[in-house]
């Protein structure tokens, strides 16, 4: 959370305000206004106000709407969403067999994507699409590196490192919270092991052996 960092990247870009009413600007001198619309089932209205106001605070101007999750994704597959506002998460055990988080479009049809584009030049072979930058190129041989050390080890955490750092810096993607998912149960639920996670990946309670657990009152 920076916000004199956010107004000095803005100004860099050339996102002012011109015409002096408070907020900033395209740079042909249109207004500017980002419409962030968001599904619950993959951000909390509570969040997508947040960041909308943290968005207004630095002179972007911004407005918020609800849409079902089916209209997201439509609208996300069509490169018609102005900002992309989904939870995005795996834990380590996914993200060693499985590579979508740091190759475009950086996750799949269900989750947040972006570089559609970069993503259709890469599966093309440069025949269609976008080139993209070269941190791009860096980040999928990276992944492919990471994935292929021993979890735990000095290279992977070097790998790792390196990894989360070049997605931070070039902004692919901007987080807001680290949501924390609290496990509890009632004392007469008996059998229940300690969750090591609580995720979608693992469709949460699931490897926890739910048709195991027995209530002894």
């Amino acid at each position: 959370y920076d916000p004199e960092g956010a107004k000095a990247a803005l100004d860099g870009i050339g996102l002012v305000d011109k015409d002096g009413d408070g907020w900033r600007d395209l740079p042909s001198g249109k207004p500017l206004t980002l419409n962030v619309q968001f599904a619950t089932q993959g951000m909390s209205a509570k969040v997508a106000e947040l960041v909308a106001q943290h968005w207004a605070n630095v002179g972007v101007n911004t407005t918020v709407k609800e849409i079902t999750a089916d209209e997201y994704r439509s609208a996300q597959s069509s490169n018609q969403l102005d900002v992309g506002a989904w939870e995005k998460s795996q834990p380590l055990a996914v993200v060693l067999g499985n590579n979508e988080l740091f190759v475009p479009p950086f996750e799949n049809y269900f989750a947040h994507r972006s570089g559609l584009l970069w993503s259709e030049y890469l599966e093309s072979n440069g025949a269609s699409g976008v080139e993209p930058p070269a941190w791009v190129s860096e980040s999928v041989a990276d992944i492919n590196a990471f994935q292929s050390a021993v979890p735990g080890s000095d290279e992977a955490n070097a790998i790792g490192a390196r990894m989360v750092d070049r997605m931070v810096k070039n902004m692919m993607f901007i987080g807001t919270v680290k949501a924390v998912s609290p496990v509890f149960h009632r004392n007469v639920l008996k059998n229940v092991p300690e969750f090591q996670t609580a995720s979608y990946d693992y469709y949460w309670a699931y490897p926890y052996r739910g048709d195991q657990w027995f209530l002894d009152e």
